[in-house]
């Protein structure tokens, strides 16, 4: 399977090393033991070892699970619907299971309870978690999870420790937090294993910005730490809510934490040792580590909503500055002086929207139109933004 690493330095007092919550690690082990188990896969297909499953088979799969662990690489708007295909089947199976979320930030379950009590409609929790500054991927790709809890009548929980809470602990451990800080996290830190241990240090190592500070044995164990605190964290979250509620949870979190039976699942294999587990994964070809998931989803590598554009402010107008040779933009016509105006029919008002808008039209698999102004003339601008766009 193509793993993808995403390593975010995060600076904060004597400075330490992250490592983004949807990364992935691959080392030699999981390339020597990559076979092909299906062919001729569609998007969003499932399969396991034994070859291709249909979609109520793998909802049947995990609704008999105590635990559905599902990894995703946070910019694969494949990924993002098959998650939520995965909560629907589940519901239809009979599971009803809650959702617990990666994404989502312990202090902000208040916003969830107001979701879960009907108070808030799915499209109303961007503005309501501060989803751009709280997690910052597009809060559309994840939109049809939310739509799923709510046409099933599924509760959802954040998962998470606050950023600044986990870079505390990269600092000074649990000990070093207040009580309110405290509020809702594990009584202890379920360390990595040597095997997880070894694919952090990959990852580690592999930074461009190392050395971090003189001290790199402290920035290494500080790293560490925060590893197996986000772990910890979610998995012991998830078993309060299957405990509290009676009922399965879908972990939804990025592929690093959930792959090949360690992170949360390792966690989980403490906190709740005879409960069943599921791991889903996400496959990007036919070629899959056995070891990595329990079944497989195949979701093959896509483009981002890149258009090509360098847009700066002028005032208080957003104008193009300069058009990347081969882009999507360069095939709608976009010239160096427009004057970005509106997009998808609504009046720009910030970047924000006209990346809003590319997802959007990504995911439905629609061109996307935008209004430019140019030389004081008005035109409106095509940009193809289908599967067969490049």
């Amino acid at each position: 399977m193509g793993l993808a690493a995403r390593i975010v330095l995060v600076t904060a007092g004597l400075g330490m090393l992250l490592c983004s919550l949807g990364c992935k690690f691959e080392g030699a082990l999981s390339r020597e033991k990559s076979m092909p188990f299906a062919s001729g896969l569609a998007p969003e297909a499932f399969f396991d070892p034994a070859g291709a499953l249909a979609p109520g088979q793998a909802g049947i799969m995990a609704a008999k699970a105590d635990y559905v662990l599902v990894g995703e690489s946070h910019l694969s708007i494949c990924d993002h619907k098959v998650e939520a295909r995965i909560i629907e089947l589940m519901a239809q199976a009979g599971a009803a299971p809650a959702v617990g979320l990666e994404m989502v930030s312990l202090d902000r379950q208040p916003v969830l309870d107001l979701f879960n009590q009907g108070e808030l409609a799915p499209k109303d929790l961007e503005k309501a978690l501060d989803w751009d500054k709280t997690w910052g991927f597009p809060f559309v790709m994840y939109l049809p999870i939310f739509q799923a809890a709510r046409a099933h009548g599924l509760p959802v929980f954040a998962l998470n420790a606050p950023g600044k809470v986990a870079r505390k602990v990269g600092q000074t451990g649990l000990a070093g937090l207040s009580p309110e800080e405290l509020d809702g996290l594990p009584p202890r830190i379920i360390p990595a294993s040597p095997e997880e241990q070894a694919d952090l240090r990959q990852a580690f190592k592999a930074h461009p910005a190392l050395p971090l500070s003189s001290d790199q044995k402290r920035d290494w164990q500080s790293f560490l730490t925060v590893q197996a605190f986000w772990d910890t964290t979610m998995a012991y979250r998830a078993v309060e809510i299957r405990r509290e509620l009676n009922r399965p949870v879908v972990i939804v979190a990025g592929d690093g934490h959930v792959g090949r039976g360690m992170g949360i699942a390792a966690r989980l294999a403490v906190l709740d040792s005879e409960a069943s587990r599921v791991v889903f994964g996400p496959a990007r070809s036919d070629r899959v580590d056995p070891g990595e998931a329990d079944v497989f989803f195949y979701c093959p590598p896509t483009g981002h909503a890149h258009l090509g554009l360098k847009i700066e402010p002028a005032g208080q107008e957003l104008t193009v500055a300069e058009v990347e040779p081969g882009s999507k933009a360069q095939a709608a016509g976009f010239a160096p002086g427009d004057v970005l105006v509106a997009v998808g029919g609504q009046a720009m008002a910030s970047l924000a929207d006209l990346h809003r808008a590319a997802v959007e039209a990504l995911m439905a698999g629609q061109d996307l139109s935008v209004e430019v102004r140019r030389q004081g003339t008005s035109l409106t601008l095509t940009v193809p933004m289908g599967p067969e766009a490049k």
